[in-house]
């Protein structure tokens, strides 16, 4: 496997025990009801929840998926509304449920569009009142900007993680995810996928019982 397939795994992996598959989000269907139900990586952890997804752009809410964090993405442009906008979207969630004071979230994004990674923090920490949800596009100005000028016809790999930190600077919760472009697996791979993920947090429900 390449490198960002290992980092990757391990990512999922830490934060397997927390969610055993993508899930539906309820307060995003509540802020975009018009694309309700784009499936997450939803991560709880003291009393805070951060939650990452992806979604095709203005054209539906799911896309092909491993069933815990990567997504397949449709390559190209959306070119009815005339933005230029890349088929597909990230999304991301924010909800600090109780008192979390001093706590700051950050969101970083993968610049290298390759097997490799190269995380940076694009600089939206906020502070802990600002519960927050939305979706960007990687075409948006402000993200060629902060990260580079992604390529939306090219095979890419783009990992992305949201996590929030306490006023010591620990991390408190944590959500990755990656969207590939240029290679979707067939149907049943996916099923087959899946179906190991399930088995696996079944074992470990066995176990912990």
């Amino acid at each position: 496997m390449k490198l960002k397939h290992l980092l990757l795994a391990a990512l999922a992996g830490t934060a397997f025990n927390a969610h055993a598959a993508l899930t539906t989000y309820a307060p995003w269907d509540a802020t975009y009801p018009t694309i309700a139900g784009v499936q997450f990586n939803v991560n709880s952890a003291n009393g805070v929840t951060v939650a990452m997804g992806a979604h095709p752009y203005k054209s539906g809410v799911t896309m092909p998926n491993n069933g815990i964090s990567t997504y397949y993405g449709p390559s190209g442009t959306y070119a009815p509304d005339g933005l230029g906008r890349a088929n597909w979207s990230f999304d991301f969630a924010v909800d600090f449920g109780r008192d979390c004071q001093g706590c700051t979230v950050h969101l970083l994004v993968d610049k290298d569009p390759t097997a490799g990674m190269d995380m940076v923090d694009i600089g939206i920490a906020m502070a802990v009142a600002n519960d927050y949800i939305d979706s960007w596009n990687m075409e948006m100005a402000f993200m060629t900007a902060l990260v580079y000028d992604f390529d939306p016809n090219a095979n890419s790999n783009t990992a992305f993680s949201l996590y929030v930190m306490n006023a010591a600077g620990a991390e408190v919760a944590r959500s990755d995810i990656n969207v590939i472009v240029g290679t979707v697996p067939e149907p049943a791979s996916l099923a087959l996928f899946g179906l190991g993920a399930a088995g696996i947090a079944a074992l470990r429900r066995r176990r912990a019982a």
